[in-house]
């Protein structure tokens, strides 16, 4: 995620330019060794709402070069990217850190106490980020208020401080429209105007994979990871 209220990410033609530069099929296949595959929206195809239309972010760093250039930065600039210690997130952020050398963009990883990671990013204190969501009701309004509404900045999930008045409109409207037909078309509009904003780069989303025994019966996996075990039985 960028902190979009301050520079240069507060410029969309910056965050656009970072999709361009970041290689996620490398991500996908160094990192997640295939376990995963590529984000085009905040919320995965299993999410109720989710905007199967979109296209990912093509990896173009002479686009993005030009991007920075328009943005007034043709030389680059400096700025730092946090992550915890999770050993997935640091790698993933060293190479976001070597891709956007390539575009002159110089990353300072820093790997920050899980607590003061919480308490920065909520206040604001960051440039970039990492960190993941899970939208574990399945549904949109899980997976999108909470993180782009622009009521909801800080402790509640909006990290990125992202505003966008049609956004918290369609997002406000989806909330209490009872048709799920027009929910979907109030979510996919809104998903559409968040790849085009960028608040976040969107990188991936994994996949589970369970090993389990001939000799049991009945489990279903849940895809928040939220097992249910009470039908499982053991022959």
């Amino acid at each position: 995620g960028f902190n979009v209220q301050a520079e240069p990410f507060d410029d969309v033609r910056v965050r656009q330019a970072i999709n361009h530069a970041i290689d996620v099929d490398l991500i996908v296949e160094t990192i997640y060794t295939g376990q995963a595959e590529r984000a085009v929206s905040p919320i995965s195809s299993d999410v109720f709402g989710a905007n199967l239309d979109l296209e990912p972010y093509t990896y173009d760093p002479e686009l993005a070069r030009e991007l920075l250039a328009e943005a007034g930065y043709p030389d680059g600039f400096s700025t730092s990217i946090w992550t915890n210690d999770n050993p997935q997130r640091m790698e993933i952020a060293e190479i976001v850190q070597a891709e956007l050398a390539n575009i002159g963009v110089q990353v300072d990883v820093q790997v920050v106490e899980w607590g003061t990671y919480l308490a920065d990013t909520a206040a604001g204190l960051h440039d970039m980020f990492i960190l993941g969501w899970v939208t574990v009701t399945g549904d949109a309004d899980y997976g999108l208020y909470a993180l782009f509404h622009s009521s909801q900045f800080g402790d509640p999930g909006n990290r990125t401080f992202y505003a966008n008045e049609r956004v918290d409109e369609l997002l406000d409207a989806a909330r209490v429209e009872t048709d799920p037909d027009t929910r979907v078309e109030l979510y996919a509009e809104a998903q559409e105007i968040l790849q085009e904003d960028a608040p976040w780069i969107f990188l991936i989303v994994t996949t589970e994979e369970h090993g389990v025994s001939n000799a049991i019966e009945g489990f279903v996996p849940h895809p928040a990871g939220h097992h249910r075990l009470y039908n499982v039985t053991k022959n």
